[in-house]
This record gives structure tokens, C-alpha cells and sequence, in this order.
């Protein structure tokens, strides 16, 4: 995968921002971990490179059959129905996820402590 980004000061523009040559700078993303692997997929398939970096902390937080799941339900969605885009769904999806893990944990842990 080769990315496009833009640095201003030791930060990422927005790639909403139109880009000029001067801006860009190319690397080749070669992946060395499991993780690292899932996350230039994530990227790849919700159209998203810019994404990398987060969906890096997603693979390393969460596990791959979650993502995975979660990547399927986001890829179901048809496109005219997603109102800003797919990766941005998806987020959205991962920290709904998250939310509900985070509920049901709490309710095992009441409810051993009742026991």
C-alpha cells in the first residue's frame, strides 16, 4: 500500500485539504506483524488509507474475529446509504462495539458478585 500524506508541522492535515506535489510524501507501508497486516486491510478495503494509524490501534486493542465482524456489517451497508463514508462508519460501528462489550462486562461482573 503506498500512502499520500501531508505533514505541516509534525502533524497530519486533513486530507480534505487539497494537495499540491510539494505536499506529498510517498512510502511504501510493508507490514511486520499480524496487527499491522490486518490494519493495511482495514484501510484497503473501507477505502481509507489515511485511516492507518487508527485502525493500527483497533487491530491491537480489539480481537481479529471482532474486527472481522464488525468490517463485515460495515461492508454490508450499501454506499448511498452511508452518509460521510466507510471507514468513518466503521469507527462508528467499533466504538458502538465497544460500548456494548464494555456494558456486558459490567453486567458478568454484577452479577458474579451477587453469587
Amino acid at each position: 500500500m503506498v500512502l499520500h500524506l501531508r505533514y505541516e508541522t509534525n502533524r497530519i492535515v486533513s486530507k480534505a485539504e487539497p494537495l499540491t506535489a510539494s505536499d506529498v510524501t510517498e512510502f511504501e507501508f510493508q507490514p511486520t506483524s499480524k496487527e499491522e497486516a490486518l490494519a493495511e486491510e482495514l484501510a484497503e478495503r473501507l477505502g481509507d488509507p489515511a485511516g492507518l494509524p487508527y485502525y493500527l490501534t483497533i487491530a491491537q486493542l480489539y480481537p481479529e474475529s471482532e474486527i472481522r465482524h464488525v468490517l463485515g456489517m460495515a461492508l454490508e451497508v450499501p454506499e448511498e446509504r452511508i452518509r460521510t463514508s466507510r471507514g468513518a462508519f466503521f469507527n462508528w460501528l467499533v466504538s458502538h462495539h465497544a460500548k456494548l462489550r464494555r456494558i456486558h462486562k459490567e453486567g458478568e461482573t454484577t452479577s458474579n458478585d451477587r453469587a
